[in-house]
């Protein structure tokens, strides 16, 4: 379960970098709200993360749990070491401070 707990932790990584890049090409893109694009994307990685996780947490397999466990975890991690800027989290980025 270890082991594929981290699975889930490198596969939020990827999943949120590739996000990240195309949610920043979109909102360049984007000649106004670009804060709308980032609001979007930040509920649909935390929804396949944490929305995600639960569901494989309740098909209760061993191999199921740990990488909805590791999805779990990296959407966290990622959010306190980033101060919730990858994952769209930081309201400064909806202010306009940051974008």
């Amino acid at each position: 379960m270890v082991a594929t707990a981290f699975a889930g932790f490198a596969a939020f990584i990827l999943i949120n970098f590739v996000g990240f890049l195309v949610t920043l090409g979109v909102a360049d893109s984007v000649a106004e709200n670009k804060e709308v694009v980032v609001g979007v994307a930040a509920v649909i990685l935390a929804a396949i993360a944490l929305g995600g996780g639960v569901g494989l947490v309740l098909l209760r397999r061993p191999w199921t749990k740990g990488l909805g466990l590791g999805l779990m975890i990296g959407w966290a991690l990622v959010s306190i070491l980033s101060v919730g800027f990858c994952t769209g989290v930081n309201p400064d980025i909806y202010t306009g401070g940051t974008l």
